[in-house]
């Protein structure tokens, strides 16, 4: 009866139930409570194609997007992390203070194209207002801790019809063409898809031609 009293006793109740949890904590993996980055995917960072996206996503801008890795992707050892872009909770709504920055960005796209003559030249001569010709699309990181916000922008030069993919910095407010990201959508015989054609009229009906 004495043994008993004294393993029943409320303090060596508590040690007991403290040496247990101990036991079962460390037998639990390494970051399994919870302490586990959320990474997104990363153009040009030091180590790797994909960086810590916890600040971002937690502070509420961000959430995650959903990754399904192809079999091309998989059989080359890609990981979801990689390939796995952000959406903004609130993205900013570029206005006339962001028109230059994101013509002149637009401007360079095209004439990188390489196949669309002299419509470079003219839409830097034309210098319209593309602000309501962009539309959000996603975000990444271009290096650590340093997220872009990417807008399609839909370009008309003449006839032409372009749809080019342009970055803004969240920090700097800084915008860049993303190099191969863009789509001379009316091409002869080399279109855009009907997807992106419907959304170009779709875009332009709204911001009026």
């Amino acid at each position: 009866m004495a043994n008993l009293a004294i393993v029943s006793s409320p303090a060596n109740l508590l040690g007991a139930l403290l040496v247990s949890a101990a036991a079962l904590l460390a037998c639990l993996p390494v970051g399994s409570a919870g302490a586990q980055e959320l990474r997104a995917m990363c153009l040009a960072c030091d180590v790797g194609f994909a960086t810590d996206a916890t600040k971002w996503v937690k502070n509420g801008m961000y959430r995650l997007d959903a990754v399904t890795l192809t079999d091309d992707e998989k059989e080359m050892g890609a990981e979801a992390d990689e390939k796995r872009k952000m959406t903004r909770i609130k993205p900013l709504v570029l206005g006339i203070d962001e028109n230059d920055a994101l013509v002149q960005a637009s401007v360079d796209a095209i004439d990188a194209m390489g196949n669309s003559g002299r419509d470079s030249t003219v839409l830097e001569q034309q210098w319209p207002d593309l602000t309501r010709r962009a539309r959000y699309a996603y975000s990444l990181f271009m290096a650590e801790d340093q997220p872009v916000d990417f807008y399609k922008v839909y370009v008309r030069v003449g006839r032409n019809q372009y749809m080019v993919t342009v970055g803004r910095d969240v920090e700097s407010g800084e915008f860049k063409m993303r190099p191969g990201h863009w789509r001379f959508l009316n091409e002869y015989g080399n279109p855009g898809s009907p997807e992106e054609v419907a959304q170009f009229k779709k875009v332009e009906a709204a911001a009026g031609r």
